[in-house]
């Protein structure tokens, strides 16, 4: 371990000086509790500087109101009002009665819709004899009626839907059903009337033109017979009268012919094809019968 000596002669010095500094700031402190202020015009020795503070004041944030998005207004369509075409006025629209006699009922597509319709045949008892109608009812639309009136012997009953001119990729609505109905009998047979809707929705009888009505014979006799069948092809339905005759009894000649439509509500004979058959010939029975696709009416 060191240890630090210091000589005397050094520290006796150093007292002496620390004497005389301590009398010189007596004296000092002496002087300084005589004299005036410092401040104001007895201070001419020193001069005070004062410096001027700037304050800035911050303007408080400004705070933004949350920007809403308003909701898009929703107009509802104005809508045209509906229109309803009004039901046609036909001619005639009797009913069948509750003592209605020989109803008959079937199905078919009178309008051309692809919803089905109906037709009925019946009789009502006048006193005097029957009285006859033909009655188109159609769906969503009206139902017409056509008096055949008093067949005598004879009678009215809707057989088939039948078409007389359907055609294929026709306009829609066009290939409307017809109707097929016997509209009177005699002994060698029945007499058959084609009905139609028109475009007025009201039922009408097809005439031969001129106002004649138009009717296909069914009559099976010995030596001369006629039947009627639906044919059809290459996208095409239509009717055929079929007739055929014989001299002896066991050779025939037939004769075929298409029935078109001439008008509007009128049929009339087209294309006719002659041809011969023996009696033992299986078809010549379709010669004295009416038959759509295999189905014999009679």
């Amino acid at each position: 371990m060191f240890t630090r000596i210091h000589s005397v002669s050094s520290m006796s010095r150093r007292a002496g000086v620390a004497a005389a500094s301590f009398a010189t700031f007596a004296l000092l402190a002496t002087a300084c509790s005589d004299s005036k202020s410092v401040s104001g015009a007895d201070s001419t020795s020193s001069s005070s500087t004062s410096v001027a503070v700037t304050s800035t004041t911050l303007a408080p944030a400004t705070t933004l109101a949350p920007t809403t998005t308003a909701a898009p207004t929703t107009v509802a369509p104005t809508l045209a009002p509906t229109t309803v075409a009004p039901l046609p006025v036909c001619a005639e629209s009797t009913a069948p009665s509750e003592s209605a006699l020989g109803v008959n009922v079937i199905d078919g597509d009178w309008n051309g819709d692809a919803v089905a319709d109906q037709a009925v045949s019946w009789a009502e008892d006048s006193g005097s004899g029957p009285v006859w109608f033909v009655r188109a009812e159609v769906n969503g639309g009206v139902s017409s009626s056509i008096t055949l009136g008093d067949l005598g012997v004879g009678f009215a009953e809707v057989l088939d839907r039948v078409d007389v001119d359907y055609s294929l990729g026709a306009p829609e609505g066009t290939n409307r059903d017809e109707l097929l109905a016997v509209v009177g009998s005699n002994a060698a047979g029945f007499n058959l009337g084609v009905f139609g809707v028109g475009a007025d929705g009201c039922i009408f009888r097809f005439d031969s033109g001129g106002g004649v009505p138009f009717e296909l014979p069914i009559h099976g006799a010995a030596a001369v017979v006629s039947g009627l069948i639906c044919d059809g092809g290459a996208g095409s339905q239509f009717l055929v009268r079929l007739e055929a005759e014989t001299d002896d009894g066991s050779n025939w000649t037939t004769l075929d012919t298409k029935i078109e439509r001439t008008g509007a509500t009128s049929l009339g004979d087209g294309v006719s094809i002659p041809g011969e058959m023996l009696t033992s010939d299986a078809a010549i029975l379709r010669y004295s019968n009416a038959e759509c696709f295999g189905d014999p009416y009679f």
